[in-house]
């Protein structure tokens, strides 16, 4: 490939425009005016577009509704819950790098030092609240995904791992308690649709269409209307300036 072909890195400009589409198309009137800054750090973190992250923070903090610091402290608990959900989806590295970014442009009055997670005990209690946020989402279908993981145990469940309080596979272990159990389940902080916009903005901009079409169906399941869904979709597929994000 030529050098000229390379595609070039987004602008700020550029960023500060994706932003504004988005907000404009999201369905702010029926799912929430601040909800969209959720779905767009997802997809935005999710998509390698960490750098951008502090960006859209400063633009925020510059609106009424952030002018003190219990304000932007709460703010920024909702980003870092945002962001710690999209670890499930994502990995580690993205989201973290965007709290790095982030913290670099954060007034030291404004820093935020709860610990979300603070007591969590991977017990059969978090084990059941991960179980029954999975199950809100995936219902009946998800007996048809243990049936397609049955040749592939690693990924799938049977009963030769053993734990205290299970009896499945390492990954569905993993699923239950930390995926669904310490991340999804909490609802604390951001609430089940807005988790559910994180899962879904950061599996969407990574191109997985198996795992999208099963949180578009979960997004409707919590009770999103199918208009709103395909706005929704709609926004994470808005035309970026870059691959990049």
């Amino acid at each position: 490939m030529a050098a000229t072909d390379v595609p070039q890195d987004p602008t700020e400009e550029e960023a500060l425009a994706l932003f504004k589409a988005v907000e404009e198309k999201f369905p702010s009137k029926t799912v929430g005016d601040d909800k969209w800054y959720v779905l767009t750090f997802a997809a935005m973190v999710g998509g390698g577009g960490h750098e951008f992250a502090p960006l859209l923070y400063k633009e925020l903090i510059k609106r009424p509704e952030y002018q003190t610091s219990e304000q932007r402290q709460a703010l920024m608990r909702r980003i870092r819950e945002t962001l710690l959900k999209l670890v499930s989806v994502a990995g580690v590295c993205k989201p973290l790098d965007a709290i790095f970014d982030i913290d670099a442009v954060t007034a030291p009055k404004d820093k935020d030092y709860s610990f979300s997670r603070e007591g969590w005990q991977c017990d059969e209690e978090n084990r059941k609240r991960g179980f029954a946020w999975q199950d809100r989402l995936y219902k009946h279908n998800q007996g048809a995904i243990d049936n397609a993981l049955s040749s592939q145990k690693d990924f799938g469940r049977n009963n030769h791992w053993k734990h205290e309080f299970c009896t499945d596979t390492l990954v569905d272990w993993i699923s239950k308690n930390i995926s669904y159990g310490l991340y999804l389940s909490d609802h604390s902080i951001i609430n089940d649709v807005e988790t559910e916009l994180t899962v879904l903005g950061g599996i969407m901009i990574q191109n997985l269409p198996r795992e999208t079409g099963w949180h578009l169906r979960g997004t409707r399941r919590i009770g999103v209307s199918k208009v709103d869904v395909e706005t929704i979709h709609q926004c994470v597929s808005e035309p970026r300036p870059s691959s990049k994000f």
